[in-house]
């Protein structure tokens, strides 16, 4: 029999059909393959859209980031291909991947701010070109620039915030939880509330990320103040809402943070059941949220437990058969690890911010 006839319909199709995240992923990468080989121009640049859609927002972010670049390449020699079956929206399609093969590299502090320059120039370019996504680049500078300086970053927001809505923003939920997120990171609680105000009044319609946004900046910004009682109320409700695939371990690590001091048993589960998410994760931020939260987990711990049993997985550096692990040697290994991210970030970012938010979360209360 002859090889099968490549139809990029019936293969999409049948991926829909797969759970989402990483069965679709891999799914993805091979209908990938499998259009190169074709020679469909349409469906190479289609099933990179797609795996990059799902790296984002449900596995791993900069695991996109090749993917996209290939896209973007194909995009510039075959847009024709793109544009005839997809007219109306191919402009925004190559300025979103190009976005998706952008946005982790602020959480990978091994590439070089330099690169990140450069990208968002290439990215300024067809922004320009197009007519479309000023907004969102603005929100781009302001992402990166938090890392490095907090008061110039606010003043990139204020641009994202004055500049007018296009068919690439955010959705509504989203930008207000950047604003919260920006407010609170300059100290201003009470505009920070006037943003959050209609969606805490469910007056708006949230996506799949909110309010998971805006929930995780007040929970942090309350354990970073030491209010407990607010920080409880905000981490329950996010372990309900973030707790759904590795690309909500920033909200995981958050939620261990909160309850090691909360609730402890609870937070000793949810990091046993957990921990092989952060396991060779490609995204720096995500992994380091976790480790820090694990390591406030197990300093607290270890003030009146010297011995914790967990079933772990055996990718884990400290794995142990008979399940038996010492609190005060995982309080310290967590905490090699996030110091050791955090300064790679501010080796980076040449700033010294992932290091102060690792003393406030480390610091005795």
């Amino acid at each position: 029999m002859g090889k099968a006839k490549f139809c990029g319909e019936e293969l999409e199709a049948a991926i829909k059909r797969l759970p989402q995240g990483k069965p679709q992923m891999d799914a993805y990468w091979n209908a990938v393959r499998q259009a190169d080989e074709a020679g469909d121009p349409y469906w190479r640049m289609m099933f990179r859209c797609r795996y990059c859609y799902e790296a984002t927002f449900r596995d791993d972010p900069p695991k996109a980031i090749p993917v996209a670049a290939e896209f973007c390449a194909l995009f510039e020699e075959n847009s024709e291909a793109f544009i005839e079956r997809s007219p109306d929206g191919a402009s925004e399609m190559h300025l979103m991947i190009m976005q998706m093969g952008i946005d982790p590299i602020v959480f990978l502090p091994q590439i070089p701010m330099k690169q990140w320059e450069t990208m968002m120039a290439e990215f300024y370019h067809w922004v320009k070109y197009y007519h479309i996504g000023l907004r969102t680049y603005w929100w781009q500078m302001a992402r990166f620039w938090r890392y490095v300086d907090r008061k110039k970053a606010y003043e990139y927001f204020q641009k994202f915030w004055k500049t007018g809505r296009d068919g690439l923003s955010d959705c509504r939920t989203c930008e207000r939880s950047y604003a919260v997120q920006m407010e609170l990171l300059m100290g201003n609680r009470a505009a920070a509330d006037e943003y959050a105000k209609p969606m805490e009044q469910g007056r708006m319609r949230f996506c799949p990320d909110t309010p998971h946004l805006y929930w995780l900046a007040y929970l942090e910004d309350a354990l970073d103040r030491g209010d407990l009682r607010e920080a409880e109320k905000r981490a329950n409700a996010l372990y309900r809402k973030g707790n759904r695939d590795k690309s909500d371990l920033s909200y995981i690590g958050a939620v261990l943070r909160c309850w090691a001091y909360t609730d402890p048993e609870r937070a000793l589960e949810v990091f046993a059941k957990r921990l092989e998410w952060s396991i060779g994760l490609w995204d720096q931020k995500k992994v380091y949220d976790f480790d820090k939260g694990a390591c406030v987990l197990f300093q607290r711990l270890s003030k009146h437990q010297q011995t914790v049993h967990l079933e772990l997985p055996q990718a884990f550096p400290l794995w142990r058969e008979d399940g038996a692990y010492s609190t005060k040697e995982l309080a310290n290994w967590f905490r090699e690890q996030a110091e050791t991210i955090s300064r790679r970030f501010d080796e980076r970012n040449g700033s010294h911010c992932f290091g102060h938010d690792l003393a406030v979360a480390l610091a005795k209360r």
